[in-house]
């Protein structure tokens, strides 16, 4: 266990202790009472609050007891600013006794990732140069949170300047996956995805360059929605680091996306409103270009599937694939139709490709990009058109494999880890995370099955832009199928 670790767990006990013991004496239960409500959605818990089946302190403390508690383990949490969490959670609670609903996350406490600048807690990206930087402002995404009247308690792990599919760092140490201690919650947003399997929060903002949503979702066995590019406000995020850019400038940088995380396909369209919604300056009425799900019923949906590519880079570990094709037994069994042959008309390495090329512009901060670039673009975005008017939504997978052991020798680009018990390069399992990056649209990861390893597998459903209702709905419509977010095992009490 880490320095932080040990000390963080510390502190948490002793500044908690006296407010917890008043927490659980008012539930006259024991600890492990709090495993319900910690693990139920926040549509469940903002109704709770409402109507005065729990506070929003009473809420806020059960969380941060469970952190206190099972913390030291995964280190996800790394951290919270509980004083103003509290004022904020018994303001909420007074506002609500006057009348007042703040919006639709009223008093609901919860984390986001270590990315975000959030009034009050260090927003570092895990960089030694931004030790000393506590933002004076929200970043817009966490302020639209905060303004439909979330509490932001906690900020969760990730790896230096997001730059892997693990989260750890010399600040805060390394994050481990709930369903075995030994293997990656997965990165960027991995402090999230773990914290949302331990029961942590309810909710979560991640963001996504090349998976940095949709892979701690699948390895923690979460649900995660990478949005339309553009449709919700990046500036405060970081990178690009502090003051760099003025927030006029951040929508000229392409790829990465901010996005939620939560343990249910309905939270996800919950946060995503807020998240998508603003004041329109002449009407005031809030306004959102999302267009409505395709479909009424969930087996009239057409459905594509892409599990398998000559691309080497692509190739799927059977743990994973038998868990994808027991889904598809399970749809096609739903009456669902499934069309497994069904492509785009672009290859997945062209994604990938594509993906590097401007990868390298952003680096070189070459914006805008090269028009023979933006030409390559709208090429694949007028493919993607023409593909969603034959079908709703494409089925592919999210990694490789299932979480692998923690490997932090060397970089991204040198490890190499077992498929199908031969070495693959590392990298190649952002293959299937690319295509939805390079053109901008919608992906949602549910969990499906847990694989005969027992850990958690989920799929990726990719649909049109500006269609992210329609690849949540599917989502929901699925986890009603397969059942769903499960807890896992160690984190049940």
């Amino acid at each position: 266990m880490t320095l932080f670790k040990k000390s963080a767990k510390l502190i948490a006990i002793l500044v908690l202790s006296s407010a917890l013991f008043t927490c659980l004496n008012h539930h006259n239960g024991p600890a492990q009472a709090i495993e319900p409500l910690c693990f139920k959605s926040a549509t469940e818990l903002t109704r709770a609050i409402r109507h005065g089946e729990v506070t929003s302190l009473e809420l806020l403390n059960r969380y941060v007891e469970r952190i206190a508690h099972h913390n030291g383990d995964i280190n996800a949490v790394v951290a919270m600013d509980l004083p103003a969490a509290r004022q904020r959670a018994m303001d909420a609670d007074k506002a609500l006794a006057q009348g007042k609903v703040w919006g639709p996350l009223h008093g609901l406490p919860m984390t986001v990732k270590n990315l975000f600048e959030v009034v009050g807690m260090p927003a570092t990206s895990v960089d030694t140069i931004l030790k000393e930087h506590i933002p004076k402002h929200n970043a817009i995404a966490v302020q639209r949170l905060i303004d439909a009247g979330a509490i932001i308690f906690g900020k969760t792990n990730v790896p230096y300047h997001a730059m892997d599919i693990q989260s750890y760092n010399e600040v805060y140490g390394t994050t481990d996956n709930p369903w075995d201690l030994s293997r990656t919650p997965g990165g960027s947003s991995g402090g999230s995805g773990a914290a949302l399997a331990a029961g942590f929060t309810p909710l979560e903002l991640g963001s996504d360059i090349g998976g940095s949503i949709r892979f701690p979702a699948h390895y923690n066995g979460v649900f995660g929605h990478k949005p339309t590019f553009g449709i919700v406000p990046r500036y405060g995020h970081i990178p690009p680091m502090p003051g760099q850019l003025p927030s006029e400038y951040m929508p000229a940088i392409p790829l990465f996306v901010v996005g939620p995380l939560a343990r249910s396909a309905g939270d996800l369209e919950l946060a995503l409103d807020v998240l998508t919604n603003s004041e329109s300056t002449q009407s005031g009425r809030k306004r959102s270009n999302l267009l409505p799900a395709r479909r009424d019923r969930f087996s009239d949906y057409r459905v594509a599937v892409w599990f398998e590519d000559a691309y080497h880079g692509a190739e799927i570990d059977a743990e994973v694939s038998a868990s994808l094709q027991l889904m598809l037994k399970r749809l096609r069994d739903a009456g669902l139709e499934i069309d497994e042959a069904a492509r785009p008309g672009i290859l997945l390495q062209e994604s990938a490709t594509r993906w590097l090329e401007i990868y390298d512009q952003m680096q070189m901060r070459a914006l805008p990009l090269a028009e023979v670039l933006i030409a390559r673009l709208k090429r694949q975005q007028a493919l993607w058109a023409d593909f969603f008017k034959r079908y709703d939504v494409l089925l592919t997978p999210v990694s490789s494999t299932v979480a692998f052991p923690h490997d932090h020798t060397g970089d991204l680009l040198s490890r190499s880890f077992l498929v199908n018990e031969e070495n693959k390069q590392m990298i190649e399992t952002l293959a299937w995370a690319y295509m939805a990056v390079v053109s901008g649209l919608p992906a949602t990861v549910a969990p499906v099955e847990l694989s005969r390893s027992g850990l958690p597998v989920g799929v990726q459903i990719i649909g049109a832009s500006f269609e992210d209702r329609t690849t949540i709905d599917f989502a929901r419509g699925l986890s009603e199928l397969v059942g769903g977010f499960k807890t896992p095992p160690g984190y049940k009490n």
